[in-house]
């Protein structure tokens, strides 16, 4: 009778702690399958870059506990504390965007755990195969094998909810697009580009408001259900004006969100190489982007940037006037030039018009805030907006979340906060703000940037290069990740003492709070997308 309660209360433990592991691995492939736009190809592609460190060792110890069927003993002894010991050293990793409980994640939820039902219910009911004294061994077996192709299984239900989600979207997709058809006054703005889309959308936003009852898109809402979302939920008679972030990870993507929202203004603030790893071309990300400019009618306006090396050819994919902006090219309708960055901490900017000029002030740093301010004041003056009122909202502006904040710490130490993520142009910007903020060493905390397909190591190796001008010490984060943009630093003449590579970012903290004193400037540069960690 002892044996049989302790047999028994074995397998309840082993059990319960296997419901947990499982269950939390579950919600973290979901999570991945979710910021990889739940697209099977791109999920696969982020499983197979490292399958072992994907699986870890949570999908392994089953098996290698079943190595030992023969002694029952040893084998509830490794299941139960390997699985005990991974539930309380679990690590807390912060993550940049959680995941999101929506429909579609509880009916895969609900799709996974039909599956699991179903493959162990008989692997229970057939008990013992008659291999060793593990009551229930084939449930165990099973259960194993379940948890080891967790991440194909969630493939195999994604694919079987496919023709579930498409009708439930069409649904949704044509839902919204009554209520905007039922809206025939309201106008609608379409903002697009590689960067800068969230922040642009925001500035135009604030300099909107004292003439217009305005809705935007929140946060990075900005695919095709996102926006339907928004519509269906937040979208009122009492709006007269809709800013619309339209993001895009293949082409006809943002043409899709065009079909919905129909926008008369369109705005594309930089083309440039982001998510090359997806659209595979520069060719291909300036013929995705101009979809929005092509869907505009012959009465709206394009914005587009005169800085662009692809500015001629979207202008001649568009039947819309077209407005630019651009800080470089001194022809541009709307062109900012004198930027100059004060002491109080301000940037000032005189803005060429199409009839005059506009001084401004503004909180916001970095050349690449300077071109999110001037498309948005393009934008608001060619809607009615007064000078006045342009020059007071931009006076006011505050910077986004980890996008160049400015803040002291307690310790005297000046810390640039650009880690919402990075690109060629935005790091350029960084650093140029690095070298020119008061303070006494210059520092940089990076782990470069990431998304850029071939051309990745390149431009990595590029930073590396620019930032040997712009620092007196930089701190590289991941091992592997860091090599190009050390790379960059050495053929620069960079000193090899002033580089620190860190294994993550807690190591670097923890070497920069070794080094730091105080007058000094940190940037931290990009913080790696969940799927890299």
């Amino acid at each position: 009778m002892g044996a049989a309660l302790f047999q028994t209360l074995a397998v309840l433990l082993a059990l319960t702690l296997y419901a947990v592991i499982a269950g939390r691995a579950v919600l973290h492939y979901l999570h991945m399958l979710q910021l990889n736009s739940y697209r099977n190809e791109r999920y696969l592609r982020w499983l197979n870059e490292d399958r072992l460190k994907r699986l870890g060792l949570v999908s392994l110890l089953p098996l290698v506990a079943l190595l030992f069927y023969w002694n029952s003993g040893l084998f509830f002894g490794i299941w139960i504390g390997g699985f005990l010991l991974l539930s309380l050293r679990r690590p807390k990793v912060p993550v940049k965007k959680p995941l999101v409980v929506t429909g579609r994640v509880r009916r895969l939820m609900t799709a996974i755990f039909l599956i699991w039902v179903g493959a162990s219910l008989p692997a229970f009911f057939l008990g013992s195969t008659g291999l060793s004294s593990i009551p229930c061994f084939s449930l165990f077996l099973m259960l194993g094998l379940l948890l080891l192709l967790l991440p194909w299984l969630l493939v195999v239900a994604n694919l079987l909810a496919v023709p579930v989600e498409s009708a439930i979207a069409r649904w949704y997709i044509g839902d919204a697009g009554k209520i905007i058809n039922g809206m025939p006054g309201l106008q609608v703005v379409g903002i697009t580009g590689s960067y800068g889309k969230t922040s642009t959308k925001f500035i135009l936003n604030e300099l909107l408001l004292d003439k217009y009852n305005a809705l935007m898109t929140p946060g990075s809402f900005n695919t095709l259900l996102g926006v339907t979302r928004i519509i269906r939920e937040k979208l009122k008679p009492i709006h007269d004006l809709f800013l619309v972030e339209m993001g895009a990870k293949q082409p006809g993507d943002i043409r899709e969100i065009c079909e919905l929202v129909h926008p008369r203004y369109g705005l594309i603030t930089t083309i440039g190489k982001q998510h090359l790893e997806m659209f595979k071309s520069l060719a291909n990300i300036v013929k995705t982007k101009s979809e929005l400019v092509e869907s505009l009618p012959s009465d709206g306006i394009a914005f587009l940037n005169a800085d662009d090396e692809s500015f001629a050819e979207v202008r001649g994919r568009t039947q819309a006037r077209v407005v630019s902006f651009g800080v470089d090219s001194a022809g541009a309708d709307y062109a900012a030039r004198e930027i100059k960055y004060l002491a109080n901490g301000l940037t000032a900017l005189t803005l060429s018009l199409p009839n005059g000029e506009m001084l401004l002030e503004t909180r916001l740093l970095g050349k690449n805030n300077i071109y999110n301010i001037v498309s948005a004041v393009a934008v608001a003056m060619e809607l009615g907006v007064p000078e006045n009122r342009i020059r007071a909202a931009v006076r006011s502006l505050q910077p986004a979340p980890h996008r160049l904040n400015v803040k002291q710490s307690a310790a005297g130490i000046t810390i640039i906060d650009d880690a919402f993520s990075s690109n060629p142009m935005g790091v350029r910007a960084a650093l140029d703000v690095l070298r020119e903020i008061e303070g006494n060493r210059k520092v940089l905390i990076t782990p470069g940037m990431v998304e850029l397909g071939e051309t990745e190591a390149e431009e990595n190796r590029l930073l590396g290069a620019y930032a040997a001008s712009r620092c007196d010490y930089v701190i590289l984060v991941g091992i592997e990740q860091a090599k190009p943009i050390y790379e960059g630093l050495v053929s620069a003449g960079y000193p090899e003492n002033q580089i620190y590579i860190a294994a993550h970012l807690n190591e670097a903290n923890d070497h920069f709070a070794k080094i730091s004193r105080e007058g000094d400037v940190v940037l931290y540069e990009n913080d790696l997308p969940d799927t890299y960690n």
